[in-house]
């Protein structure tokens, strides 16, 4: 009778896990089941994404080696504020 008890303990023991895993969106082995990635389209770029990427290239062109990414987006960043400041300056 004591097995019987032990027995029905373990089983219930293991159902008030299985619903808690269950309210909680768990797994057996306490993992989030995976959610199907959707596939996603890429952005259109930006006037700014454009910008950048077309002076970055120039700079590589015009510096060769002497290339350093960091200067150059710093750079291009400078540019386009001066760029649309004097755009809002005509306007």
């Amino acid at each position: 009778m004591a097995s019987e008890d032990n027995n029905l303990h373990e089983r219930l023991l293991s159902l008030e896990n299985e619903v808690r895993n269950l309210k909680m969106g768990t797994t057996e082995n306490n993992q989030k089941p995976k959610k199907e990635k959707k596939e996603k389209k890429p952005r259109a770029k930006t006037e700014y994404n454009k910008f950048v990427s077309l002076y970055i290239n120039e700079q590589k062109d015009k510096l060769g080696s002497d290339f350093n990414h960091k200067v150059a987006f710093a750079d291009a960043a400078k540019k386009w504020n001066e760029k649309k400041e004097s755009k809002q300056q005509e306007n």
